[in-house]
């Protein structure tokens, strides 16, 4: 018996219901003998946590599963209903242990299905699980007792709270976030998707992804499923796709492949961004840039008229000259035009400006 055990609890005191059969040791319940080889070795070797009662409720057999659960081992025949430290409900507040599922089961003679409760170990460690208490009965049909098997569904419950977290995310992204089979058939379609696109999740749930895309971009989703098969990713795929009221949008789109538990690509899981306000800025800043190319060609032009209006007596040579000059002030607003004023050398922007002044035998400039 351990330490933990002998620690006085409330619910050991109870008056003996008259003609109750104490089991004389582990597996004697109710006077019919389970005491077996074969059946000890069975029930011992069990991963999962069982124990018996008597008609009373008081426990007259746990298994080695059940005291590493329970994290002590309660003392048969002295302890009622469960061997759990103390116990709790699902939102946290305290339960009586006459309130488990096993003392429902034990007053009502029915099973209970669907419990869950959360309990406490004696170093303060809680865990949640899931009661699966059925009651005994003899040839006579009266009931002598029940058993009870606890499922430890703690890595069950974390991975309950990490998938409603990943939930709420998706949920709250301002990204359209979409998944599909690689059929191609929508399975999932968050609020931001339907902010992007107009349609609603129960709408579009079950259709296929074609239905946003452009007839002249269908070609896009058998490249996309094609690369998406061999686990490949597609990052920041800028293209155009089609709202429920016809209209054109551009977006960003970043696809994923969605694996199942052996590593096997069963979907795709898509991130598509708004980009219409950056693409409309983009088409200004190219009209604009071609319309600055447009007013300097002419006023270059302008003054390479002028020029020659003024310096038609001066000599050819100087003429010439002039001329070659503002072709290189022309050059040199080209090849920042034509890189659409993104980065450009500074050498290569100061050779063009140069070029009329540069001598080669005199050597002016380095």
């Amino acid at each position: 018996m351990t330490a933990s055990a002998e620690v006085e609890m409330p619910w050991r005191e109870r008056d003996e219901p008259a003609g109750t059969v104490l089991p004389m040791n582990g597996l004697l319940h109710n006077g019919v003998l389970f005491q077996t080889d074969h059946f000890r070795q069975i029930v011992e070797q069990l991963p999962t946590a069982l124990y018996m009662t008597d008609v009373a409720g008081r426990i007259t057999y746990f298994n080695k599963a059940a005291a590493q659960l329970w994290g002590r081992e309660p003392k048969l025949g002295e302890e009622w209903w469960c061997g759990s430290w103390r116990l709790f409900w699902p939102d946290g507040r305290p339960m009586a242990h006459e309130e488990c599922p096993m003392a429902l089961t034990l007053k009502t003679g029915r099973p209970v299905l669907g419990a869950q409760a959360i309990a406490e170990r004696p170093d303060g460690t809680r865990f949640p699980f899931i009661p699966f208490p059925s009651p005994l009965f003899d040839a006579n049909g009266n009931m002598t007792g029940a058993v009870n098997m606890l499922f430890d569904i703690s890595a069950w419950a974390e991975s309950e709270r990490a998938t409603r977290r990943l939930a709420a995310i998706v949920e709250s992204s301002e990204d359209a976030i979409i998944s599909k089979d690689l059929d191609g058939t929508i399975r999932s379609w968050n609020a931001a998707a339907e902010r992007l696109f107009g349609y609603t999740e129960s709408e579009i749930i079950g259709k296929s992804i074609l239905t946003i895309i452009p007839s002249d971009r269908l070609g896009e989703e058998t490249e996309i499923i094609t690369r998406i098969r061999k686990g490949e990713r597609i990052e920041h795929y800028e293209t155009v796709r089609r709202r429920k009221d016809g209209s054109l949008v551009d977006i960003s789109l970043t696809v994923s492949p969605v694996q199942d538990r052996e590593g096997n690509v069963i979907g795709a899981s898509k991130i598509a961004r708004d980009i219409s306000d950056r693409r409309q800025l983009e088409r200004v800043q190219e009209h604009l840039i071609n319309e600055i190319k447009h007013r300097v060609k002419n006023t270059l032009g302008t003054v390479q008229a002028m020029a020659a209006q003024t310096f038609r007596k001066a000599p050819a040579e100087e003429r010439s000259l002039f001329v070659g000059r503002l072709h290189a002030l022309a050059d040199a607003h080209d090849v920042l035009t034509q890189r659409n004023w993104g980065n450009v050398s500074l050498s290569e922007l100061a050779a063009r400006a140069l070029h009329p002044f540069v001598d080669a035998k005199q050597k002016r400039m380095t």
